[in-house]
């Protein structure tokens, strides 16, 4: 499956940060005061924290906005059209500002957020890049069957259908350092979200 991104999706996607000559990618339309710093490092928690292809934690891509608020992990409640936006609690890591868990109307959660402390299943990382398998964007292109790859935007843009989910995708913003700058598990089918236009 090519996940397609056109210049509307790319709107809600990239913010630019032009105060500090930087960009990241955001997932929620608000703007972003900043980019949240990467050391690149590795923690205990990261190695716990999976961002899979069914969610993170207790929160899943599908459930209900009353189930996803009773897992505890989403802060600070926006609606945005027709869908509601969350954080995750700051508990679970910091994620970049402006991303966000994404809840539509119809099909429940439709986007969770990676944040600092999260990897893929593959092991990919906000920020990381693993020594042994070369850089991050060798690491997508070897972790991941398929994947596009849009390069039109700010920041390029990765995304690779998510290993034992076939109505999931990975999306993963890449940094002139080579550096995973944001990332997120979305459902193809966006409930009119505005993700995957």
């Amino acid at each position: 499956m090519t996940i397609a991104r056109t210049a509307a999706a790319r709107r809600i996607l990239t913010t630019s940060l032009a105060a500090a000559g930087i960009a990241a990618l955001a997932l929620a339309p608000t703007a972003a005061e900043g980019l949240t710093a990467v050391d690149g490092g590795s923690s205990a928690s990261a190695a716990e924290s999976t961002l899979g292809p069914d969610g993170y934690s207790s929160l899943e891509l599908g459930m209900s906005e009353e189930e996803a608020v009773d897992t505890g992990l989403l802060t600070d409640r926006q609606e945005i059209g027709a869908c509601t936006w969350f954080y995750l609690d700051p508990a679970e890591g910091e994620q970049n500002p402006g991303a966000g868990v994404v809840v539509s109307p119809t099909h429940g959660v439709v986007s969770i957020p990676g944040t600092q402390s999260t990897r893929t299943p593959e092991g990919i990382t906000m920020g990381s890049v693993a020594e042994a398998t070369g850089s991050t964007t060798e690491q997508i292109e070897n972790g991941y069957d398929r994947y596009t790859v849009d390069k039109t935007g700010l920041l390029p843009l990765y995304t690779a259908p998510a290993p034992g989910n076939s109505q999931a995708h990975y999306i993963f913003a890449i940094g002139d350092d080579d550096r995973v700058k944001d990332m997120a598990l979305t459902a193809d089918d966006d409930g009119g979200c505005g993700l995957n236009d």
